[in-house]
């Protein structure tokens, strides 16, 4: 059981947020009765937004437009009905468009304790949530529902069950989008999401600065393992090597930019990372058959 309660939070601009409401749970010992014991939904709009630091799990979920979230893997771009889950600390920040509508769940440590624990009726394998950002389900959009109708002021009984129940349909919205897991290696589940958690850190790096220099070591320094065995394991799990993903990425950007017709195709190259005109043709070919050239002719 939790109890909720409200509870006041600012903007970074001063602007009070559409729902703050904490979930402390009713039965909590002694010495636990700050911050570490409570769980957080907090509603927003456009602006920029700094979260007061937290330890447990945190979600940042996009209903709508587009919201940017700086963590300590880069910034985030999240659209309509897509969510981010964090391990450990919140967000640093959190800028949103016109337009945009958005929540911030919070777990803390003691909650995501009792929902991993081996011992615990559940015992769900840990981490919890994978740091990645992935499409919402429809049973998490239920749940997100279901949470915001007791927001401000939810019933004592039922708040603290749709919050877990939240961060639980988090997780099986990961299972549903991506089968990272059943690719990694390792004996027990525990382990396999560890694996990939480790991986997540760096692959999350590449998607985040995609523009920008990634070096086989120091990729490998971020997901704690040797270069040789993190190549190998990111391409278990993913199905490619961190360069394959880093230049899917950036001729993922490069098509928006042709489509959209206001660059020359060699602004376009510089834009996306690449030195030279004729290198980005000859990598834009082998990805999808055909020049840039004609790929944008056939879009006019």
């Amino acid at each position: 059981m939790a109890s909720p309660e409200p509870v006041s939070a600012r903007h970074r601009d001063g602007a009070a947020p559409a729902c703050v409401v904490r979930f402390r749970h009713a039965r909590r010992n002694p010495g636990h009765d700050g911050d570490d014991a409570s769980g957080l939904c907090l509603r927003g709009g456009r602006g920029m937004h700094a979260p007061a630091a937290r330890g447990g799990c945190t979600l940042v979920i996009a209903l709508r437009g587009t919201v940017d979230v700086e963590a300590d893997d880069g910034v985030f771009h999240l659209g309509g009905r897509r969510f981010l889950a964090l391990a450990g600390n919140v967000p640093r920040r959190i800028l949103a468009g016109p337009g945009a509508d958005w929540i911030l769940v919070h777990a803390p440590s003691r909650w995501v304790q009792a929902l991993t624990a081996p011992t615990d009726r559940r015992g769900l394998a840990s981490p919890l949530l994978l740091p990645a950002a992935l499409p919402m389900d429809r049973g998490m959009l239920h749940r997100v529902s279901a949470l915001l109708r007791l927001a401000p002021h939810p019933c004592d009984g039922e708040a603290g069950r749709e919050l877990a129940g939240l961060v639980l349909a988090a997780r099986e919205a990961q299972t549903h989008a991506v089968d990272w897991v059943e690719r990694a290696y390792g004996r027990s589940e525990r382990h396999r999401r560890a694996v990939v958690a480790r991986l997540l850190t760096a692959r999350n790096r590449i998607l985040n600065a995609p523009f920008d220099t990634h070096d086989l070591r120091a990729l490998a320094d971020a997901a704690r393992y040797s270069p040789s065995h993190f190549l190998r394991s990111f391409r278990e799990v993913f199905g490619m090597t961190p360069h394959d993903l880093l230049t899917h990425t950036r001729l993922l950007r490069a098509c928006a930019l042709i489509q959209d017709g206001k660059l020359a195709i060699c602004e376009i190259a510089a834009r996306v990372g690449y030195e030279s005109r004729h290198a980005f043709s000859r990598s834009f070919k082998r990805a999808t058959g055909i020049t840039a050239t004609r790929f944008r002719a056939s879009h006019r």
